[in-house]
């Protein structure tokens, strides 16, 4: 995959903003690491200018909340593309993510939050395995052509 192919717009808004269409596994590993990559180097600067002016570590914490949901968040569009590749619905990726959120903010009862994580956790796992080391359709399936590298 040629990085070049990470600074059109026309295929970045295809990656993180469109539920429609499929990639391949690479195309899906390359597209995690540039979404780390790209967050880091969004989230250090931001932190150190929060710390400069003086916000509390409550504060710079719920930052930090808000944009690894943010994140996340356009993860289930590379999950959902991947998904697709493999025939699964790709709205499955939403489950984690929804489940996700209101965990971070506190809202789930401590009565089931090891079932409530544990449901999560299996569905994450679910996800990246199907995502990052299973083999998709080789031929065109329901949700269009595969993304060509």
């Amino acid at each position: 995959m040629d990085i070049k192919k990470f600074l059109d717009k026309k295929f970045l808004f295809f990656l993180f903003f469109s539920l429609d269409g499929r990639i391949n596994r690479k195309t899906w590993w390359y597209s995690q690491i540039f979404l780390i990559v790209v967050a880091i180097l969004v989230l250090i600067p931001l932190g150190s200018i929060m710390e400069a002016l003086d916000y509390g570590d409550p504060e710079i914490e719920k930052f930090i909340q808000f944009f690894v949901l943010v994140v996340s968040f356009l993860g289930v569009f590379l999950d959902a593309k991947r998904l697709q590749d493999r025939s699964i619905n790709g709205l499955i990726a939403l489950i984690p993510y929804l489940l996700s959120i209101p965990y971070q903010f506190g809202f789930v009862s401590e009565a089931i939050i090891k079932f409530y994580v544990l449901v999560i956790l299996a569905t994450r796992i679910y996800i990246f395995v199907n995502c990052g080391f299973i083999k998709g359709d080789e031929l065109e399936n329901k949700y269009r052509k595969i993304q060509e590298d």
